[in-house]
């Protein structure tokens, strides 16, 4: 049986750092018969360089070009015009190929005439290359409805017949972040049963601060919310509350200067027309309720659960341009069903300790004096406490098995 030629496509932007890499994953694979088409999007941090270079040491087998274009999906689409294989590969340029990969694959669609696709498992890695965790692959055999969950194909795994993706059609471009998602959804309605996987290692995916999936949160959500109810219908809240719990997580250590309030004020209004009626007044509700958006004030925030509850750990950010705060006030109840006493650990930007107990069941108030030399422009303490009361140990109808401390009923700057 001949080698069919396999094709694989590269959107580059700035990834000097981690190009080299990826041409050299895709080119010194064990199977000899592929082309490598990079589109560049007008990098300017060397990368076009390296493509000279690196195109004199592979010959005709890389082509790249640059132009502008809109994104990544508008240069996909354009690099698979140019495409001569009969397999196509999609890999990002800072991700990489695991030794063998383009070999598996090809044999496996080889074997299986009547399949279209193939995917494996995927590990994340970091800008070193270390390795993070595995990606949550599922098989094919998965009901499709499992993918309003979220995709369960590591995109850089996957391998198309160009047949098949020319049936399909090329990337939605409208879609900022989730074209893969989408591509997918639309393989596995066209192609029912026509999808294969490989049980190996096919791909490393590198998450860094600068790549798509960190950097553009917001959008992933939002797009992935769109791409579910485009496809399945409607989509779970998890993609709502997942970004919402995301948001809380990191402000007010982000480049947006909104306040929450005003930064989930723009994420409700974007994603209103993608949640049914009814969820959508649920959602609501449940974030009126939700006492992380309560106590947050600008550029200042407490870790709290959404009803106020602090399980052992607390963390207080605060950020200022210009002149800060002298202090910071965080009010506090220790409402435990049973007396004790619980003691705290504070622990300062400085790394001093300092260590209080308190009476509970009690109310106390936690004061933070912002250091007048600290230019830094944000500063966070932490507060722990070995000491918490069950809620279901204390009252038979509780389901509640959360071990919990305190609750945070006041958070505020002081001049």
């Amino acid at each position: 049986m001949s080698e069919p030629l396999v094709s694989v496509v590269m959107p580059s932007l700035n990834q000097a750092q981690f190009l080299e890499a990826a041409v050299r994953s895709v080119l010194e694979q064990s199977y000899d018969h592929v082309e490598l088409i990079v589109v560049d999007g007008m990098s300017t941090d060397g990368s076009i360089d390296l493509l000279v270079t690196l195109q004199k040491e592979f010959g005709d087998k890389l082509q790249w070009v640059c132009q502008k274009d809109t994104g990544p999906a508008q240069a996909l689409n354009h690099a698979m015009t140019l495409t001569q294989g009969d397999i196509v590969g999609w890999l990002n340029s800072d991700d990489e190929y695991a030794p063998e990969a383009i070999e598996r694959a090809v044999e496996y669609l080889q074997r299986m005439p009547n399949h279209q696709m193939v995917y494996g498992f995927g590990h994340h890695i970091n800008a070193a290359g270390e390795l993070l965790d595995t990606y949550p692959t599922k098989p094919p055999s998965t009901p499709i409805d499992a993918f309003a969950n979220g995709s369960f194909i590591c995109q850089p795994t996957v391998f198309m017949r160009k047949k098949a993706l020319e049936q399909v059609g090329p990337l939605d471009e409208t879609i900022k972040t989730a074209f893969d998602f989408d591509l997918w959804l639309r393989f596995f309605k066209r192609f029912p049963r026509q999808i294969g996987h490989i049980r190996r290692m096919q791909a490393y995916s590198r998450l860094h601060a600068s790549c798509m999936t960190r950097r553009l949160r917001k959008q992933v959500a939002i797009d992935g919310l769109m791409v579910v109810a485009k496809h399945l219908g409607t989509a779970p809240d998890h993609w709502i509350w997942t970004h919402i719990d995301e948001m809380c997580e990191h402000y007010p250590f982000v480049d947006d200067a909104l306040p929450l309030n005003k930064q989930l004020e723009a994420f409700l209004k974007e994603i209103r027309p993608l949640v049914a009626a009814d969820k959508f007044r649920d959602l609501i509700e449940k974030l009126k309720k939700d006492y992380r958006f309560g106590l947050a004030g600008p550029q200042l925030f407490a870790s709290v659960q959404p009803d106020g509850w602090v399980s052992k750990h607390l963390t207080v950010k605060y950020r200022w341009e210009g002149k800060p705060a002298s202090a910071i006030l965080v009010s506090c109840n220790a409402n435990w069903p049973v007396p004790g006493k619980m003691h705290l650990k504070v622990s300062t930007p400085s790394g001093h300790v300092q260590k209080s107990s308190v009476e509970v069941p009690s109310e106390f108030v936690l004061s933070f004096d912002v250091p007048e030399t600290d230019k830094s422009g944000y500063i966070m303490w932490t507060i722990e406490t070995s000491q918490s009361f069950v809620p279901s140990k204390h009252d038979k109808k509780s389901t509640d098995n959360r071990k919990l401390s305190f609750t945070v009923t006041g958070l505020k700057a002081r001049p």
